[in-house]
């Protein structure tokens, strides 16, 4: 590793160390999106940390916690989870693992998700992890993901969701430059999927471009409801923004998507949700973020101060009916944002062309 790479590392550790455990992981998703090995090196330098300070005040349950995450073992092929047999290992994120498997009776693929085993004794993640399947469960709708089953194991507990092969929107993105009628169609379907969640009673919470995907039959779903609530539910608590200009507290989503009456401690509605999309629609429209910033106090400051640029500004061949749309959406009054379904009627409604 180069002597820059070690000069980064060192910086985003040094961040990352003045902020509170839940807004470490939103500043973590943006500043090393797309460079996992980056994100694994600063997260053993905060471990390491973690693990000095408090080790020995830490209670029994979560040092046992802990000394199993520190040797995670993935669930070996062939084994089996309720009525599921695993094929292979997909992804291990901090708060679960997921899996490729088969239904034993159907030989149809799902998608097995396990909170990771360190987190059992926390009734928080455990709390989050049954939220989701208990949220997008109680959904049915083409746009968002759909939840067969939701129980336990000796493996531990488990989601087992439809699977889904394509990619998220990040990577979408990141490939290259969607063209506009692409645009255009995704996004309809996105605000569709939210319309049924707003309308079913469920603010998702943590719509961002991971949280999206599109599938190789041109299919786009809402995945990962494990901060969705009911609307009106109180989701932040912001303590303090400090003299470092690192914001302390506890956040619930990603920094870059979440509108600016969260950072005040307000409750989340259906408002919320569409300034999330807002966000995400007019980075795939534009190739840019409408709040970007070098750090997690300029993305909060532009959030809170920065009325962003039509997105024809950016991008020729965007037409002033997607200005206004992504504006209104992302508009400082809440109340003043057009609904999910408003949102789907109107790219629905869209002719484009490249």
């Amino acid at each position: 590793m180069s002597s820059g790479d070690w000069h980064n590392i060192e910086r985003l550790y040094l961040e990352a160390s003045n902020l509170s455990q839940a807004a470490r992981s939103a500043f973590l998703d943006e500043a090393c999106a797309g460079t996992p090995e980056l994100r694994a090196e600063v997260e053993s330098l905060l471990d390491a940390d973690a693990t000095c300070a408090g080790f020995l005040s830490a209670p029994p349950s979560r040092l046992a916690a802990h000394l199993l995450d520190r040797s995670p073992v993935a669930l070996a092929p062939g084994q089996r989870v309720g009525g599921y047999e695993v094929r292979s290992l997909v992804s291990m994120g901090g708060m679960g693992e997921v899996y490729l498997a088969e239904n034993i009776h159907t030989q149809l693929p799902v998608a097995l998700k396990l909170i990771r085993r360190h987190l059992v004794a926390d009734a928080r993640a455990v709390e989050r992890f049954a939220s989701e399947a208990r949220a997008a469960g109680a959904l049915h709708h083409a746009n968002v993901v759909t939840i067969h089953q939701f129980g336990n194991s000796d493996a531990g507990m488990f989601i087992a969701m439809e699977w889904l092969d394509g990619q998220n929107w990040r990577a979408l993105m990141n490939a290259g430059t969607v063209t506009l009628p692409s645009a255009a169609g995704w996004s309809a379907q996105a605000a569709a999927g939210l319309a049924a969640a707003h309308a079913a009673g469920i603010t998702h919470r943590d719509i961002k471009p991971e949280n999206l995907m599109l599938t190789r039959d041109g299919v786009v779903k809402i995945l990962d409801f494990g901060l969705a609530r009911l609307a009106g539910s109180p989701i932040v608590d912001i303590e303090a923004i400090g003299a470092s200009g690192t914001i302390s507290g506890t956040l619930s989503g990603t920094l870059s998507y979440m509108p600016p009456e969260l950072f005040r401690g307000e409750s989340a509605t259906c408002a919320t949700d569409v300034f999330s999309l807002g966000s995400v629609l007019y980075e795939l429209f534009t190739g840019v973020h409408p709040f970007a910033g070098e750090t997690p106090l300029d993305v909060y400051e532009a959030i809170e101060c920065r009325v962003p640029d039509p997105p024809s500004a950016l991008r020729a061949g965007i037409p002033p009916e997607v200005d206004r749309l992504l504006l209104r959406m992302l508009l400082r009054d809440r109340d003043a944002r057009p609904s999910a379904p408003t949102v789907a009627a109107a790219l629905e409604a869209l002719v484009l062309s490249e």
